[in-house]
C-alpha cells in the first residue's frame, strides 16, 4: 500500500447505530434542551489558560499507559548553545517550504494532522468500517495518553521554551497553541506516538512514510521556534515509546481471532450475499468479542428486536425503502455523495476542528474530544456488530432486488445501522463538549444517518436505532471523560 503524502481524508464506509426508543426529532428535543448536557459539556471547555491546563492535565487517568508519569524521560540539562543558534538561523533563512511545514504541523493541536492521516490510511488500505473505527480509536487513545506523558514531562521539569530563554527567537504566529516549556516537545510526542502506531497497523505503507512524517512534524517545531533539537529529540523518543504500549493493546485486543462460521442463520428473513459482489461470508462475524474502551458488554447497547420477518411492521419498512429510493433526488444524491467522499470520521473531525480552535482549547483538551470521539465510535460498533449477528437481518436489496441502491451494499446485516452508529457517537460527544451548537451535531447526524436509506441499502428503523445507539455511547464516552478529568 502506498499512502499518499497529503493527510485530507479519504473516503471510507463504516456503518453506523441507533436506539429504537427515540426517534430523530425526540432526539433533536433532548439534545436541544438538555439541562444535564449543557452541565456536562461545560466541563470540557476550557476555563484556564493553556500553561495551567498544560499542568492540572498531568493528573487524568490514561487510557493505555498506567499513568502519564509511566514512561517520564530524564532529566534534561539546559539547552545547548548550538540548539539556540540553529533556531536563529532557520529563522533567518525562513523559506516557503518551512514555512509551509510550520502550518501545516502547527496550525491546529498537535493530534488532528495525524488523526486525518489515520482517516486517509484506513481509506487507502479500504479497511471495512469496523476495522476503520479500531484503527482510530487506538491510533487516537495513543495520541492522548503521548499529551498527557509530554505534559507531565514538561511539569516536572520546567524547562522554559526558545522564546523564553532568548529573546532573540521569535517564535510562530500561526501555532495553535503555546506553552510555557518545551521539553520534551507536544508535537514530537504525538508524532512518535502516532508514527509507530500507523507503521505497526499499516504494515503494507510505503517503507519509511510514517516515521519520515514523524521527524518532519518535529523539525517543524525547530523553524517554528517552539522547540530546541533535544526538545524534539526526547519527544519523538517518548512518543514511540507511547505508541508501542498501543501496538501490544492492537496486538492483544482480539481482532485477530477468526470466525468458525457457527451462530449463522439462514432462511427467509436473514442475512444473504448482497450483488453486485455476493460476498460468501459477512464481514467480522465476532468483532462483538473484540476490546472495550469502556462498554460493560458488548450487548449492553443491544436495541429491541426488529419486526418480525413478513409482519405488518416488517412490510412497513420495507415498502419504505422503495418509496424513499425511487423518489430519491439530484440534493439527496449530493448528500450521499458528500458523505462518501469524507466519511463519518472525516466530516465529524473537520467540525471538531473548528469548535477546537475556536474555543482556544488547549492540546490536552483538543485530544481528548478527538480520543473520546475515537472510542465512542468503536464501542458504539461493537455493540452494532453484536446487534447485527444476534438477529442477521436480511438487507432491502435481498428482499427487493429492483431497490436501486446508490452504491455496493456492504457484506454483513442489515439492522442496525453502523454508519448511523458512528455519526451519532462523534455528534454526541461534540454536543456535550460544545452544548450552545448540540443542535448542528445532532442535525448533522441525522442526515448522515439519512442518506443511508435514501441510498437503498438501509431501513428508515436500521438507521433510527443506530443513531440513538451512537449517541447512548457519545454519552457513555463523554462520561468517562469527565472521570478521567477527576483523575
Amino acid at each position: 500500500m502506498s499512502v499518499p503524502r497529503s493527510v485530507s481524508p479519504l473516503p471510507s464506509d463504516p456503518e453506523s447505530v441507533t436506539s429504537p426508543r427515540l426517534d430523530r426529532r425526540t432526539l433533536f428535543g433532548l439534545a436541544a434542551g438538555g439541562s444535564a448536557a449543557l452541565t456536562l459539556g461545560r466541563s470540557l471547555t476550557p476555563t484556564r489558560s493553556a500553561a495551567a491546563a498544560d499542568t492540572s492535565s498531568r493528573a487524568w487517568r490514561t487510557w493505555i499507559l498506567k499513568s502519564a508519569d509511566e514512561l517520564r524521560p530524564d532529566a534534561p540539562g539546559d539547552p545547548a548553545q548550538s540548539e539556540i543558534d540553529e533556531i536563529l538561523a532557520l529563522q533567518a533563512s525562513r523559506s516557503y517550504g518551512n514555512l509551509n511545514s510550520v502550518s501545516q504541523w502547527g496550525t491546529h493541536a498537535a493530534v488532528v494532522p495525524w488523526a486525518k492521516m489515520g482517516i486517509a490510511a484506513a481509506g487507502d488500505a479500504k479497511l471495512s468500517g469496523i476495522r476503520d473505527m479500531r484503527v482510530q480509536a487506538i491510533l487516537r487513545a495513543a495520541m492522548y495518553d503521548a499529551v498527557l506523558a509530554a505534559h507531565d514531562a514538561q511539569a516536572a521539569y520546567p524547562r522554559r521554551a526558545p522564546a523564553l530563554a532568548d529573546s532573540k527567537v521569535t517564535p510562530n504566529v500561526t501555532t495553535a497553541t503555546r506553552s510555557e516549556f518545551s521539553f520534551p516537545s507536544i508535537h514530537a510526542t504525538v508524532a512518535g506516538a502516532a508514527s509507530t502506531v500507523l507503521e505497526a497497523l499499516f504494515p503494507d505503507a510505503s517503507a519509511g512514510y510514517f516515521a519520515d512524517m514523524a521527524q518532519e512534524a518535529g523539525e517543524s517545531r525547530i523553524m517554528a521556534g517552539e522547540s530546541f533539537r533535544s526538545d524534539v529529540a526526547a519527544g519523538l523518543d517518548l512518543g514511540r515509546a507511547v505508541g508501542s504500549r498501543a501496538v501490544d493493546y492492537a496486538n492483544a485486543d482480539g481482532s485477530d481471532a477468526k470466525w468458525d462460521g457457527s451462530g449463522r442463520l439462514t432462511g427467509d428473513g436473514y442475512w444473504q450475499p448482497t450483488p453486485p459482489a455476493n460476498v460468501k461470508d459477512p464481514v467480522e462475524p465476532i468483532a462483538n468479542t473484540w476490546a472495550r474502551w469502556f462498554l460493560p458488554g458488548a450487548d449492553a447497547l443491544r436495541p429491541t428486536i426488529p419486526p418480525e420477518y413478513g409482519s405488518l411492521g416488517w412490510q412497513a419498512e420495507l415498502d419504505a425503502v422503495r418509496r424513499i429510493v425511487s423518489a430519491r433526488t439530484l440534493a439527496q444524491e449530493r448528500i450521499i455523495d458528500r458523505w462518501l467522499q469524507a466519511g463519518p470520521h472525516g466530516m465529524f473531525l473537520s467540525t471538531a476542528t473548528d469548535y477546537i480552535s475556536s474555543a482556544g482549547m488547549d492540546e490536552a483538551q483538543a485530544a481528548q474530544v478527538v480520543g473520546l470521539m475515537g472510542i465512542a465510535t468503536m464501542d458504539a460498533l461493537i455493540g452494532v456488530w453484536d446487534a447485527k449477528y444476534k438477529w442477521w437481518t436480511a438487507r432491502p436489496v435481498t428482499e427487493d432486488p429492483t431497490i436501486n441502491t446508490y452504491f455496493q451494499t456492504p457484506a454483513y446485516p442489515s439492522y442496525p445501522s453502523g454508519f448511523s452508529a458512528v455519526v451519532g457517537a462523534s455528534a454526541s460527544v461534540l454536543a456535550q463538549t460544545f452544548p450552545e451548537s448540540s443542535v448542528e451535531f445532532l442535525a448533522m447526524a441525522t442526515q448522515g444517518a439519512a442518506q443511508r436509506c435514501w441510498s437503498g441499502i438501509h431501513y428508515i428503523l436500521d438507521d433510527d436505532v443506530g443513531l440513538q445507539m451512537g449517541c447512548t455511547a457519545g454519552r457513555m464516552a463523554f462520561e468517562k471523560g469527565l472521570q478521567d478529568m477527576a483523575g
